[in-house]
């Protein structure tokens, strides 16, 4: 029997504005077709929130891809005289939805407050591209930072691959990825509400004060699209829980939400690095739902000091 939360978040007027306002991304994509609805969808989240965070430059670089594609990059670099640490960052959007544009207010963020530079990837999105083109985009990158960033005042010994969502699984991944392949070093895994397992469990989506944005169906569609084949779901890279070895990975920060349904399966993946050997470090956020980190529903002040307590959290490891 389902469990109905007590909560009911339709009762704040900010979250009904947002959920109504990601009903028309999805309405448009029934109508006008997928690429309508990433323009939506773009529209929506960057219209929705103006803030801002300052960085000194933003550079545009294409790289070359394992198929010979070009992958565009977005280097977000704050103003500091110092070498500072480098940040790939993986975007959200169910491996669906997201661009270098539309996660241009969180890199900002991520650059100014953890006084980091910041190279967004653009990786090849599904159903077109399906698993594991946008992960070996996502590697490509990663490998071309480690190499390239010293040219642009960044610190190769402390890179860390950093991803939301979808993007926070591609990060993980990425980090497995390099490990087995003895790739680039890395020093630490940020992954903010990522998604880990392919496997959805009914308990953590029917007693979650979210039934509207994340939901188990649109979860369901989001793996559909980005597997296609299901034998995909049992490979560690696509699937983390899959992994038979965790040991020998980079340290982690892990971040989710009290109300995101990926919050149990995000601590299960903490509880098996940690079982591995592997150092990790986790921030939970209290009352809010999964993308709280760009969603317009949050004020500037709480993404700043959830992004200054990440950097408190990411010094320790």
């Amino acid at each position: 029997m389902t469990q109905i939360p007590v909560i009911n978040l339709m009762d704040n007027p900010g979250f009904r504005e947002l959920i109504d306002g990601f009903s028309e991304v999805i309405q448009t994509s029934s109508e006008k077709g997928l690429e309508e609805a990433r323009k939506k969808c773009t529209s929506f989240f960057l219209n929705a929130d103006s803030f801002r965070a300052e960085v000194e430059s933003i550079q545009h670089v294409e790289i070359e891809g394992k198929e010979g594609n070009l992958i565009p990059l977005r280097i977000y670099k704050p103003k500091s005289e110092k070498t500072l640490p480098v940040i790939v960052y993986l975007h959200r959007g169910g491996w669906i939805f997201g661009n270098n544009e539309e996660s241009e207010p969180v890199c900002r963020l991520l650059a100014h407050h953890l006084e980091s530079i910041v190279v967004a990837v653009d990786y090849r999105l599904a159903p077109e591209v399906s698993f594991p083109k946008p992960l070996e985009d996502a590697y490509a990158a990663t490998d071309w930072v480690a190499k390239n960033s010293s040219s642009f005042g960044g610190d190769p010994g402390q890179l860390i691959v950093c991803g939301e969502s979808a993007g926070g699984n591609l990060a993980a991944a990425v980090a497995m990825m390099a490990r087995d392949l003895k790739g680039p070093s890395i020093a630490c895994q940020l992954l903010i509400y990522p998604i880990i397992s392919a496997t959805l469990q009914d308990a953590a989506y029917d007693a979650c004060p979210d039934q509207h944005f994340l939901t188990k169906g649109a979860m369901e569609f989001m793996w559909g699209a980005y597997l296609q084949n299901p034998a995909n779901a049992q490979n560690p890279y696509a699937s983390l829980d899959c992994a038979k070895d965790l040991s020998g990975l980079p340290s982690a920060v892990v971040v989710t939400g009290e109300y995101d349904p990926l919050r149990q399966e995000a601590e299960s993946y903490v509880q098996s690095l940690r079982e591995a050997g592997v150092a990790v470090q986790t921030l939970n956020v209290p009352e809010v739902i999964h993308g709280f980190l760009d969603l317009p529903l949050y004020e500037p002040e709480k993404k700043i000091a959830w992004v200054q307590e990440i950097r408190r959290l990411l010094s320790k490891v």
